[in-house]
């Protein structure tokens, strides 16, 4: 599985999330949770189908090498809709101690901006809506993981990911707010 850091960050691993087709690793387990079993932890493709995102643009797929010393192990997916010009990613990383699912989930404000949504409470105090580019994502973390369910507004037509931006693309409309939130919170459901 290849990441791209470009929205998660860990202590100096992150840059900035791909607008380009790859998306940041989450956390989701303790280190003990191999990267198979993460598989379930991402966001259900029924769930996707229900906000729009019908094709499937990446199958779940794990590693155990996300780049991440202290989080080795992860699993994602993702979603785009009907035009293929907006995308749905559901991720999940487990780290080895809680200590280093914070230092991820902080060191996510330094490579991206604000926005003004507001993360569902369901999340629990560490939640964040942050952006870099077209791309908006939730993170969360639950003991030694991080999730994350992201939509990227503005795929480019070719999904080179030696190309990417961030130069902000379109906002999120109120309907994608609320279908992020409403995918953030069932995946979150898989974990609690």
């Amino acid at each position: 599985m290849k990441i791209d850091r470009r929205l998660l960050s860990a202590a100096a691993v992150v840059a900035t999330l791909a607008a380009a087709g790859t998306w940041p690793a989450t956390v989701v387990a303790a280190a003990e949770t191999s990267a198979s079993s993460l598989a379930k932890e991402v966001l259900p493709p029924a769930k996707a189908r229900s906000g729009g995102f019908t094709k499937v643009v990446e199958k779940v797929t794990t590693t155990s090498k996300t780049g991440v010393k202290s989080c080795p192990n992860g699993a994602q997916e993702a979603f785009a809709d009907k035009s293929g010009r907006t995308d749905l990613v559901s991720e999940v990383v487990a780290c080895s101690t809680t200590k280093a699912a914070g230092t991820l989930l902080t060191n996510t404000v330094s490579a991206t901006s604000a926005t003004t949504g507001k993360p569902p409470k369901r999340l629990g105090s560490s939640a964040l809506e942050r952006s870099i580019g077209s791309v908006y994502a939730i993170y969360w973390r639950r003991g030694t993981t991080v999730e994350v369910v992201a939509i990227n507004t503005d795929v480019p037509a070719s999904q080179n990911s030696s190309t990417s931006s961030t130069v902000a693309g379109p906002p999120l409309t109120s309907t994608q707010q609320r279908f992020l939130d409403s995918a953030a919170n069932a995946q979150d459901a898989l974990s609690s």
